[in-house]
């Protein structure tokens, strides 16, 4: 009994080391590159910690608001958010990612539709973190050909609300939008620079990750425990990565975040 007691803590210490470990990757990508939310912690909640699709996307919305308190308040500092863009596609995302996070919520509570609720989570999570990939690609390549000088265009409020309509239905419905989504189309649809891409996502993210987490909660659908010990790994990356934004260029940016949606996107395949 005693041996079988001390294998049990010894298995539950390596777990707590593991997502400890997990949360400070994900602080240091999600303060390097604003990617985080559902594209690194999604794989990692299903393939580490064995959590279905629906329950991962509500746990990893949960810890992505939590997270992104402390991220958001380093791009401010930074002075990396452009923020009329931001209130634009706040207000045309957040109906849609309320309503489609109690649309996902009940039909994966109905035992009918709960298993294509599941299936119809993991395609599109796949999708948008492949479109995502090429977005950033074809940016990055275009952006070695222009001047190194970025001047940004006037904001199309037109094209930023229809923008934040379409993210708000992906980020509700699949929690994956907060760097992944939102970066491309800050910075390749809105015209707006990477860095401030980079922090206005994740101004933006932090806000709607809320109401999709809260969401998931309401319906049973997040685990608070793990959230709170990513929570706290996060706490040793986010600070590192602040640092390093402030010495690296546009290009080197773009090739760590590409690099990073990439090797989720491999991970997240073999979940």
């Amino acid at each position: 009994m005693e041996f079988t007691a001390l294998f049990a803590e010894l298995i539950a210490a390596e777990a707590l080391m593991l997502k400890l470990f997990l949360g400070g990757i994900f602080g240091l990508c999600l303060g390097l590159t604003g990617v985080g939310g559902g594209v690194l912690l999604i794989p990692m909640l299903q393939r580490c910690c064995d959590m279905p699709p629906v329950l991962a996307v509500g746990t990893a919305s949960l810890i992505a608001t939590m997270v992104k308190v402390n991220a958001s308040i380093a791009h401010v500092k930074a002075k990396n958010v452009s923020w009329k863009t931001v209130s634009m596609l706040f207000v045309g995302a957040l109906p849609l990612t309320y309503s489609v996070t109690q649309l996902v919520v009940y039909f994966n509570s109905h035992h009918l539709y709960a298993n294509i609720t599941q299936q119809v989570v993991t395609t599109l999570i796949l999708l948008i973190m492949v479109v995502s990939l090429i977005s950033v690609l074809l940016k990055s390549r275009k952006n070695k050909t222009q001047s190194l000088i970025h001047i940004e265009q006037p904001l199309a409020s037109k094209k930023a609300l229809l923008s934040g309509v379409f993210c708000g239905s992906i980020i509700g419905s699949t929690g994956v939008g907060g760097g992944v989504l939102l970066i491309p189309i800050l910075n390749s649809v809105l015209n707006v620079n990477i860095k401030k891409s980079i922090g206005s996502s994740v101004i933006l993210a932090l806000f709607l990750s809320g109401v999709t987490a809260l969401g998931y909660a309401k319906g049973g659908q997040t685990d608070v425990t793990t959230a709170l010990i990513f929570l706290t790994g996060s706490f040793l990356g986010v600070p590192v990565a602040s640092h390093l934004m402030k010495k690296l260029s546009d290009n080197s940016i773009y090739k760590i975040t590409i690099s990073v949606i990439f090797v989720s996107l491999l991970f997240y395949t073999l979940t």
